[in-house]
């Protein structure tokens, strides 16, 4: 190690903390970027790399610049829930941070034919160096590696570098092999999950279609039912969940039972209290709190299911944080 690297990593050691908090601004920053966005997004990470692992690489890689040629001093982890999301969380980060197309790669699509591995979206950005010092300096100097995979590409990558990284070039062949079997299972694993999620969208708007016709209005109402009525009687609503849907399926879970509780049995109870005069005022009053024009057909399905519900059962109402948005309780206020 020369000595300009040994003098980078000295500094380095001396001045992690500020790393780790430059590593927590550009967490906030990621977070800020996919907020609001139906993306299935499990975890969010982040970390600045133990200074141990830095010397090691640094020694291995032979850095004579490394404060140049690092990219993952600082690294964020973005876990989503199904393979198919990947991609989309890749837009969204290239919609608003400057990319460094040389350093990031695609690790997915450089798998050639009958290869399996590694599958992961690594972006390499800069990340907003505005906010206080000491973080702003280290953002300025430093780029950020983003890494984006699903729930089960994390999962065979971290027990993949647990064993055969660590193990080395000494792994038998017969062992290498059990590890690329389980990874093109897993492969097959994560593409069938994308699969059954996709295909309950479109269970849930082939539901909305028959409600539409007037047909299966006797269903007990559970997650798919309140995501298909939803969509048949407010169709231009804000969608909240994954391809287009009004909330996130976990969010219907949850509402189908609050709903019940307040005792809309059915499909039918439930569209009826979509167009019931009391509820359309406490949504058409809580469009007009907004900072901006909100059109009533607009609101989001929270919205409507905290006005079915606080219109219904006010102690269910406010056992439901959602629903304790300032705006939503005072267009309640506002009619009595």
């Amino acid at each position: 190690m020369g000595t300009l690297s040994e003098r980078w990593l000295a500094a380095y050691r001396t001045n992690f903390s500020d790393y780790e908090l430059a590593a927590s601004e550009v967490k906030s920053q990621i977070e800020d970027a996919l907020r609001g966005s139906a993306l299935n997004i499990h975890l969010i990470e982040a970390r600045a790399k133990e200074p141990d692992s830095v010397a090691e690489k640094v020694e291995r890689r032979g850095y004579g610049r490394p404060g140049q040629q690092f990219d993952d001093l600082i690294g964020i982890r973005i876990i989503t829930l199904f393979d198919h999301s990947v991609d989309e969380v890749a837009k969204k980060i290239r919609n608003r941070f400057s990319v460094d197309e040389e350093r990031s790669s695609d690790k997915t699509s450089k798998l050639i034919l009958r290869q399996v591995g590694y599958r992961s979206n690594h972006l390499v950005i800069k990340a907003s160096s505005s906010g206080l010092e000491p973080v702003s300096t280290v953002l300025r100097k430093t780029f950020v590696e983003i890494q984006i995979r699903s729930v089960i590409a994390h999962a065979w990558a971290e027990i993949e570098h647990s064993l055969r990284y660590k193990i080395g070039e000494g792994i038998p062949p017969g062992l290498a092999r059990r590890f690329d079997a389980l990874a093109g299972t897993l492969e097959l694993v994560d593409r069938e999950f994308s699969g059954i999620e996709q295909a309950t969208v479109q269970l849930v708007l082939d539901k909305s279609l028959r409600y539409l016709s007037g047909q299966d209005l006797d269903d007990s109402l559970s997650t798919i039912q309140v995501l298909a009525a939803l969509i048949a009687r407010r169709p231009e609503m804000e969608a909240l969940g994954p391809d287009g849907l009004p909330l996130p399926i976990e969010d219907g879970f949850k509402f189908a039972k609050i709903l019940v509780k307040c005792g809309l049995m059915t499909v039918q109870d439930l569209l009826n209290a979509l167009i019931n005069n009391d509820i359309l005022a406490v949504i058409r009053r809580f469009a007009n709190t907004q900072n901006y024009p909100l059109e009533p057909e607009k609101a989001s399905g929270i919205v409507v299911i905290g006005s079915i519900v606080g219109t219904w059962n006010k102690s269910e109402f406010q056992k439901v944080a959602v629903f304790q948005d300032p705006k939503l309780v005072a267009a309640f206020e506002k009619g009595v």
